[in-house]
């Protein structure tokens, strides 16, 4: 009678723990408050003497410790399945496209939500970290280290590997729009959140199209580059135009000219792919039906956590704007 009633407890127990199930949002709304955290540190906290160093750990802290957690848990063949490989030479036009791309589509949108002030903003981290170049090689290499390459590396990591391999039970549209949508919402920057999710959704397509993490780890890398060092003379080059209306013609042409070389090359790394016969390199969709479908998308954006991510930003921006 008594091993019965340790098996109905042992099998109470397994159930009791089937029942836990943390979703990639709790991910999400983890960067979040780290992010948020780390603003208040860096103002109050933090010596501007060695902001580049505090640059660099903020980052580690906000993205590195979130996602090495969920990994954890994850199981040990769990970062196998986050595509972290080499980029073959095949895929560099479809990188450095998808850079241009982002560039020429998030000036442009830009334009449209923030005006022409938008050209002379400085390029900063989550609207907190500013970059400072005062022209010498070491703070150069800080910068490109600090505002460049981590965040490239940390960001992709978390909404690209992990949202994107989560949530492509729903289909590869539902990992892109999901991903794309939380990592605008990252940013908490409410006019600059189309370029964000723009961006969001180039880059997992690149990963995509590249079967690696690694080709929209450089994608990112090179729009931040950009930033660095171009966004400062937007101004001068849209002085150079002389009008508006020419200077929108050129980034309009330039992105349009980048977006047909980009599904180009998508297009023929695809058909390379199915003449090698390939195996996919994400899983097929679990869900089947335009209902199921879309109830997939409602179900994953109404999750105590995806909400608490909306709060969060809302909340950050009211306070903000106070």
């Amino acid at each position: 009678m008594r091993e019965k009633k340790n098996s109905v407890a042992d099998a109470d127990n397994k159930n009791a723990k089937k029942h836990i199930v943390l979703h990639p949002t709790v991910v999400v709304l983890a960067t979040y408050i780290l992010l948020l955290l780390s603003k208040i540190i860096d103002i109050t906290l933090l010596s501007r003497d060695n902001e580049y160093l505090s640059v660099v750990f903020l980052q580690m802290m906000i993205f590195l410790i979130p996602a090495a957690v969920w990994c954890r848990f994850s199981g040990e063949k769990y970062i196998r399945s986050l595509r972290i490989r080499m980029i073959k030479a095949d895929s560099i036009i479809l990188i450095l496209s998808a850079s241009v791309l982002m560039i020429s589509g998030g000036v442009l949108l830009s334009l449209l939500f923030g005006g022409l002030d938008s050209l002379s903003a400085n390029f900063t981290l989550y609207d907190t970290f500013t970059s400072k170049d005062d022209g010498t090689a070491p703070v150069k290499l800080y910068l490109i280290l600090a505002y460049a390459v981590l965040p490239s590396i940390c960001e992709e990591f978390v909404y690209r590997g992990i949202l994107c391999r989560e949530y492509e039970k729903g289909g590869v549209m539902r990992a892109v729009i999901i991903s794309s949508l939380f990592f605008g919402l990252l940013h908490f920057n409410l006019p600059n959140l189309p370029v964000y999710i723009f961006a969001g959704v180039i880059l997992a397509m690149t990963m995509y199209a590249t079967r690696s993490l690694l080709g929209a780890v450089i994608a990112h890398f090179l729009y931040n580059l950009f930033g660095l060092f171009g966004q400062p003379y937007m101004n001068t080059f849209y002085n150079i135009t002389g009008s508006t209306e020419l200077f929108v013609i050129i980034l309009g042409i330039l992105f349009l000219a980048s977006g047909a070389v980009f599904c180009a090359q998508a297009s023929r790394l695809y058909k390379l792919y199915l003449g090698k016969s390939y195996p996919a390199n994400y899983r097929k969709p679990e869900i089947k039906g335009f209902e199921n479908i879309r109830n997939s998308y409602i179900e994953v954006l109404v999750k105590p956590s995806a909400i608490a991510c909306y709060a969060l930003y809302i909340i950050a921006l009211i306070v903000m704007w106070l």
